[in-house]
């Protein structure tokens, strides 16, 4: 375990236009490579990214089998190929004849591995279950720079979902997010938490901008396993942060505070 190069983007999105957030996605890619000394190992874009979160009777028009190479696949792949580099973004998923609201991580090689999320909002401005189905399983996806834990936006309240992420030996875990300014409290007295919980980096990719009725304020984030806050994107500010993240100091923040080694793993 070494050094890996992280990057999040967040953007406006056209909502439903997959063609126009590849573009947008391809800008925050180039960006982040401009502002990184190294080659980039991973570039996080938020939940739903490249189809848009407010999408509501919509969402099965743009919806795409995973793996596959429909539209919003392949332009992915095709921007992990040109800036060699791995993907992780959001994307609505068709399985069957249900929708999920999933995140796919794709590398230059190819399609990485896909998941879907498992706790959907039905509250206040959220009508997720009215639209997807609900994942079973928590994801880690094995990539060469190191374990990479994902859950999407409402997952994060559940705590077994990031220790599952962490049992399964994610060094860092990844939060894909639509998270309206209404929410924007919660998530970020959230997320050191669960970073000290599970002794994980952890990173918060969210959206920005206004989608119909809902405003996202962004504030992307990375926390160490102490919960410190180390990169940050200012709120409503299109751009993208960077960061190198040492997963070899992992072992030295469990033997300090070894959680993980206390909690055992349900069966």
């Amino acid at each position: 375990m070494g050094f890996m190069h992280l990057a999040i983007g967040q953007a406006p999105i056209i909502l439903g236009d997959v063609s126009k957030n590849l573009e947008i996605m391809e800008k925050m890619i180039i960006e982040a490579q401009d502002k990184s000394d190294s080659n980039l190992d991973l570039i996080v874009f938020p939940e739903l990214f490249i189809t848009g979160y407010n999408l509501r009777d919509n969402y099965s028009v743009i919806a795409e089998k995973i793996p596959s190479s429909a539209m919003a696949q392949s332009g992915i792949l095709k921007l992990a190929k040109k800036f060699k580099t791995y993907i992780l973004t959001g994307i609505v998923e068709r399985a069957g004849k249900s929708l999920f609201n999933s995140a796919i991580m794709v590398g230059p090689e190819g399609y990485i591995g896909h998941y879907q999320k498992r706790f959907l909002p039905n509250f206040g401005p959220f009508e997720e279950k009215m639209y997807f189905g609900e994942g079973k399983k928590s994801t880690v996806f094995d990539t060469p720079f190191g374990k990479i834990g994902v859950q999407i936006c409402y997952d994060l309240f559940f705590p077994e979902t990031s220790m599952d992420l962490a049992h399964d030996s994610a060094d860092l875990i990844v939060n894909l997010a639509a998270s309206p300014t209404t929410s924007r409290p919660l998530f970020h007295r959230m997320l050191p938490a669960r970073a000290i919980e599970t002794t994980c980096f952890y990173a918060y990719s969210n959206n920005i901008g206004t989608q119909g009725s809902l405003t996202f304020a962004g504030e992307s984030l990375v926390v160490n396993p102490r919960g410190k806050i180390i990169a940050e994107m200012p709120s409503f500010e299109e751009g993208v942060i960077v960061c190198e993240l040492k997963f070899e100091d992992l072992e030295r923040f469990r033997e300090a505070r070894p959680v993980l080694r206390d909690s055992k793993k349900k069966e």
